[in-house]
């Protein structure tokens, strides 16, 4: 493990092997960062004299006097026989001691922030120094004309003012920001303004673990991982709409709820076997039926931020990957197949008693009329039973071979290779079910070099809009010099296996730091920058929402309840699937049947009853983007802000355009449902007692999350004048209030304030 020690009295630590004595020195910034760090001690165990033994193997007999720092960075307390007390790092222990030392570090989520919060200050205070003197010896540089001087004199002033924190976020920027980020949508009037009154001195403490253990995180995390696994309608590259992928999504979607440890979903994605409505997590590679040379890539990719795509047909340009690795990586899937033998397709039956079974029931419907005239089979009925060819599996046989014009001597043109790994540990497939469960086993290892690294890099990225290592996909074998926060980023490695890889306490962690809670840094960090990694995130980079945190601030504006409508049909599916369809012996039986295919997968409230129109908003579904159709189709409001299509691994994009814009200006959802009468939010104002003022108050803090100025509220007055005449019918009049108040909120929405994470 790469860890920082730390120091006793900030010096120097001691560790003995019998009458010998090794000392360490280390530097001032260090002594600082340590006298600096957040500390707390574990609760002691049984005191007693043990050997303790260094991953060197050296030894020292001392009490375990509890510890002292948090995360990666702890140290253990050992008191001498003489008495005396030191700190040696725990990440310089065997691995037994530090097993032994592990269940008494703290985790406390504002130990490990702080933490985070000095990693960060020491690298933007050294960087600073080293711009500073920089810029004084620029004049007497030689090699540079006084163009450049000058240019590279703009550049070190406006890095250096980067390098200094950005001020603490008042109380309304974080709720709207900690709102889109953990539950993906701004808070409605009530949520804001219960937290805004509230006195608590922990208030934004208790205010992420709120939302963290809500529905709307589970919504907020599925949106990141469906771009990021393909996740969509239909399953398979192309989409195959027969199959239907609800068990897959709703298994992402559990996975988040319970917190189940980001190594072991992984596990789960790579190593599942057998049908999707019975093993959710073959959805994963099931995504990429029929092409196992892409799925390593995309694999790779996703859980290793390791590009690898280039030595499918050539040695890697600029990374040690060979072509002969590619292959020897690609061998451990080399025994996995996506279909059931007897299957001629991913679209064709599987075994030979689906086939009958849908020629007796076709006979039915025919004999009783619910045939087409040349119709002699139900064409549904043998594409739905028809994915149940759809398998995923091991067949023992390795398909994989070098390619017929393999140029290099190292391999044979079509020479069959034996799976192995290209770095990291080596894997005794010999030991597992499969190559393939190997495969996944050195995927989540601890021990692999990439995948926490890769996990942490990509979570980093959710909170400050900026990873540590851009881009996310091309993680270097040497990380050092190529993080914008090298000891940071290892800081966060260990920190998230130490908390067992839950990402609710990873992002707890994260959101309770000083540098999250900093107001936005409004300066874009430079292509130079990010590709040199001197940029040391004085607070999260201002940045415009995603498509879905759009759509669903829409939907917390327009419905009463934003997370009342959810996605069900996984366990409808599985009962679907394995219904016994000899039992169906009449055509309305079977008719039935049919139907019932079509509710799997329909939205539902929280009394399990199903979604009808009367719960659309002005005959629209304003429901969760996660609980809707994967991907929408082309056209609707979230794939023009740039919901990916899940055809390429994070594929959404969230620059402007000139559709947007008149999305935004003409659009029906902001001109028709925000400001339909039966919106939630003027529904509320509408029919409600408070004054014009109040109201004003309410639009205000409902969709940007904080009050008025004085100004903007008269301004906001004279747009809410509702335009009637006397003889107007009650009906009429409230329609010209709600219009009136939807002119307000269709400004509000409008501008670049709601549009942005601030």
């Amino acid at each position: 493990m790469i860890l920082r020690a730390l120091y006793h009295l900030g010096d120097r630590v001691y560790f003995l092997h019998k009458s010998t004595m090794k000392k360490q020195q280390t530097s001032p910034l260090r002594i600082a960062a340590v006298l600096s760090v957040f500390v707390l001690f574990s609760t002691a165990v049984r005191a007693e004299m043990r050997t303790w033994t260094s991953s060197d193997g050296r030894t020292l007999t001392a009490e375990f006097a509890g510890t002292v720092g948090a995360g990666a960075n702890a140290a253990v307390k050992l008191k001498l026989e003489n008495g005396s007390v030191i700190n040696y790092p725990v990440s310089k222990l065997s691995e037994e001691d530090r097993l032994f030392v592990k269940g008494n570090l703290p985790t406390d989520p504002r130990a490990l922030a702080a933490e985070i919060d000095t990693l960060v200050k020491n690298k933007q205070a050294e960087s600073f120094y080293k711009l500073r003197d920089e810029l004084a010896e620029l004049p007497e540089k030689k090699s540079l004309t006084n163009a450049e001087k000058a240019k590279r004199k703009e550049d070190i002033e406006r890095e250096m003012e980067m390098c200094k924190p950005n001020n603490m976020t008042n109380d309304n920027q974080f709720l709207r920001r900690i709102y889109l980020d953990i539950a993906g949508r701004i808070p409605t009037f009530v949520e804001a303004e219960k937290f805004l009154t509230s006195r608590s001195a922990a208030k934004r403490a208790e205010l992420i673990d709120e939302l963290l253990d809500s529905p709307a995180f589970a919504m907020r995390m599925y949106n990141y991982y469906s771009d990021l696994f393909r996740i969509r309608d239909g399953v398979t590259m192309m989409g195959n709409g027969d199959l239907k992928a609800d068990p897959y999504i709703e298994f992402i979607k559990a996975s988040i709820r319970e917190d189940k440890p980001y190594n072991e979903m992984v596990k789960e994605l790579l190593s599942a076997t057998g049908q999707i409505w019975e093993e959710p997590a073959a959805g994963y590679l099931l995504a990429d039926s029929g092409m196992r040379l892409c799925n390593l890539s995309n694999t790779f990719t996703v859980f290793m931020g390791t590009e690898i795509t280039c030595a499918q047909c050539h040695d890697h340009p600029f990374e040690e990957v060979y072509q002969m690795d590619f292959y020897k990586m690609a061998a451990f899937m080399g025994e996995t197949e996506m279909r059931s033998r007897g299957g001629n397709s991913m679209m064709m039956m599987g075994d030979n008693n689906t086939k009958e079974e849908v020629a007796r029931m076709s006979k039915i419907l025919k004999d009783a009329g619910k045939l087409r005239e040349r119709e002699t089979e139900d064409r549904n009925l043998r594409q739905w039973l028809g994915t149940k060819s759809i398998v995923l599996h091991d067949d023992g046989s390795n398909a994989v071979q070098l390619p017929h014009d393999y140029k290099y001597d190292d391999g044979e043109p079509n020479m069959k290779v034996e799976p192995a790994t290209y770095f990291g540990d080596k894997m005794d497939v010999s030991k597992y079910d499969s190559p393939r469960h190997a495969f996944a086993d050195w995927v989540v290892s601890p021990e692999n070099p990439r995948f926490t690294i890769n996990a942490v890099n990509r979570f980093w990225k959710m909170a400050f809009g900026l990873a540590q290592i851009e881009p996310v996909y091309n993680i270097p074998g040497h990380l050092d010099g190529q993080a914008q926060n090298y000891e940071l980023l290892t800081f966060l490695e260990e920190m998230f296996k130490d908390l067992n890889y839950s990402t609710k306490d990873f992002f707890r962690v994260v959101y309770n730091t000083q540098t999250y809670q900093r107001e936005s840094e409004t300066m874009s960090p430079s292509l130079t920058q990010i590709d040199k990694g001197t940029y040391h995130f004085p607070g999260p980079i201002l940045r415009r929402m995603t498509a879905e945190q759009i759509w669903d601030s829409l939907v917390a504006l327009t419905t009463a309840d934003p997370e009342a409508i959810t996605r069900t049909g996984a366990e409808q599916y599985k009962q679907w699937m394995n219904t016994d369809t000899t039992d169906l012996n009449s055509a309305d039986a079977i008719m039935a049947y049919k139907a019932d295919w079509g509710k799997i997968g329909q939205l539902t409230k929280y009394d399990g009853t199903y979604v009808s129109r009367d719960d659309y908003v002005d005959g629209v579904q304003m429901f969760r983007a996660s609980e809707l159709r994967q991907p929408m189709p082309a056209g609707h409001f979230l794939r023009m802000f740039g919901q990916s299509d899940k055809q390429l691994i994070e594929n959404q994009f969230t620059g402007g355009s000139s559709p947007q814009v008149m999305a935004l200006l003409n659009g029906t959802i902001t001109n028709k449902v925000l400001t339909s009468p039966d919106a939630y939010l003027i529904k509320e104002i509408a029919q409600g007692s408070g004054s014009k003022r109040d109201n004003i108050d309410k639009i205000f803090l409902s969709v940007l999350s904080r009050y008025p100025t004085s100004e903007e509220k008269t301004v906001a007055q004279s747009g809410m004048r509702a335009k009637t005449d006397r003889g107007d019918s009650d009906k009429a009049k409230l329609e010209a209030e709600a219009k009136a108040i939807g002119n307000v909120i269709w400004a509000l929405v409008n501008t670049r304030e709601f549009l942005f994470v601030q």
